[in-house]
């Protein structure tokens, strides 16, 4: 009988509940190949409740932290897609906030990879689901805010991703968006966009143009005109967004002329 074929690319797992243990232990390595085919069998096995759970309620999810710093830009990857798995669920969601991972993981978001940088943004995506998440994160607002000015063309799967973050965070407070220039970023952004990326922006001026602040901002900075142009948009979210946008501007208690006149 033949002798079953060991896949190269990921570490041999153990059976039942040493499976998890084993390969952490193995992570202590600090081998890049080593840790990269352990990573790869640990993304196979937290599809698996039984695995991730154990992954969470064991303490594991510390251990990841120094990969998050390793030399090799594909373990730094592949550490980041095994979070973002973990947090798919909400136990795994959780047992990351109360981790430290968190500043580690947000210094990636500067990774000289594309993939590594994609990876972090889905973690800090599926974090700011929850209320909880998105209330950590408010923290990352500024560096956000600075993210998507340097944003290029070519790197819109980031930029979504980004702005709806910035969506989540901005529903729960408004502020640190607006403090950080938010409505001008925005409204750059809109000028020249993608459908995606306008169904998004747009999105997060609805939560920024709820505060005076906000609608004052969104007056001054003649972000109007270009929401009245993608009321004419070939995508419906984004007419509907940017509905949403200028109904909230306008519905203002002091010094609505100008946004008015705008309208106009």
């Amino acid at each position: 009988m033949a002798a079953a074929v060991q896949d190269p690319n990921r570490a041999a797992v153990a059976f039942g509940r040493q499976a998890v243990p084993q390969l952490f232990e193995q992570l202590q390595q600090r081998d890049a190949p080593c840790s990269l085919r352990v990573l790869t069998s640990l993304c196979d096995l937290v599809h698996e409740p039984e695995r991730l759970y154990q992954i969470v309620t064991g303490g594991f999810i510390a251990q990841l932290q120094d990969l998050l710093k390793d030399e090799d830009p594909s373990v730094r990857t592949k550490t980041c897609e095994l979070l973002h798995l973990l947090t798919s669920h909400s136990i795994g969601r959780l047992a990351l906030l109360s981790s430290s991972l968190l500043p580690p993981l947000s210094d990636l978001l500067d990774d000289s990879s594309s993939s590594c940088r994609r990876n972090v943004h889905l973690v800090l995506n599926g974090l700011a689901q929850m209320p909880a998440g998105a209330q950590a994160l408010l923290m990352l607002v500024p560096k956000l805010m600075l993210k998507l000015r340097q944003m290029e063309e070519e790197q819109e799967e980031e930029e979504a991703l980004l702005l709806s973050t910035l969506s989540s965070c901005s529903r729960l407070d408004p502020l640190p968006a607006l403090a950080s220039d938010g409505v001008p970023v925005l409204g750059h952004t809109l000028s020249h966009c993608s459908p995606n990326i306008c169904r998004e922006a747009t999105e997060v001026l609805m939560a920024l143009s709820i505060p005076e602040d906000g609608k004052r901002q969104v007056c001054e900075e003649q972000v109007l005109p270009i929401l009245m142009g993608l009321l004419q948009n070939g995508d419906l979210q984004v007419q509907t967004n940017a509905a949403g946008v200028i109904m909230n501007t306008v519905i203002i208690t002091t010094g609505p002329s100008s946004c008015l006149v705008l309208l106009r």
